[in-house]
């Protein structure tokens, strides 16, 4: 069987990216894949950086799917870092959060409105969908939470 040439230098670009992640909390690093401005593949980074707490992503898009890692250092809360799977649906990015937390895995929906050079993240109802904390109504979501200001990716 024949692999298309787009879909092999993509498999080729997200394995390169996901291997060479630091999936820790404490530093922003990828790897720049972008070939051209019309190039729909390339890194983003963002953080938040607030007094104790630190939240950091850094992610690969391609086309409009994102992969890449998440984590989340708030004070006097468990640390839990791990990784996203979504997409870029305009200006909001849907995914979900795979993480580990206390020893546990657990995955919960994430979305973050993009403003600029800002990603807000949004809070809405919760609810259980098979093991999975999703949002009940993706339409009631308030974009109120953490602001990540987009930063240079290392």
């Amino acid at each position: 069987m024949k692999v298309p040439y787009n879909q092999l230098f993509l498999l080729a670009s997200v394995t390169l990216f996901l291997g060479s992640c630091n999936w820790s909390p404490t530093q922003n690093s990828a790897i720049n894949t972008k070939k051209s401005g019309s190039d729909s593949t390339f890194n983003i980074c963002y953080s938040s950086v607030v007094k104790k707490d630190t939240v950091l992503l850094n992610a690969l898009v391609y086309g409009d799917s994102i992969r890449g890692s998440l984590g989340y250092k708030l004070y006097e809360k468990d640390q839990n870092n791990g990784s996203i799977l979504g997409t870029m649906q305009g200006d909001t990015l849907r995914a979900m959060y795979t993480f580990v937390s206390e020893g546990t895995e657990s995955v919960r929906e994430v979305v973050f409105l993009k403003k600029d050079t800002l990603l807000v993240e949004g809070y809405g109802e919760l609810k259980d969908d098979k093991g999975k904390v999703v949002f009940e109504d993706i339409k009631n979501i308030k974009f109120s939470g953490i602001v990540l200001q987009k930063v240079p990716c290392k």
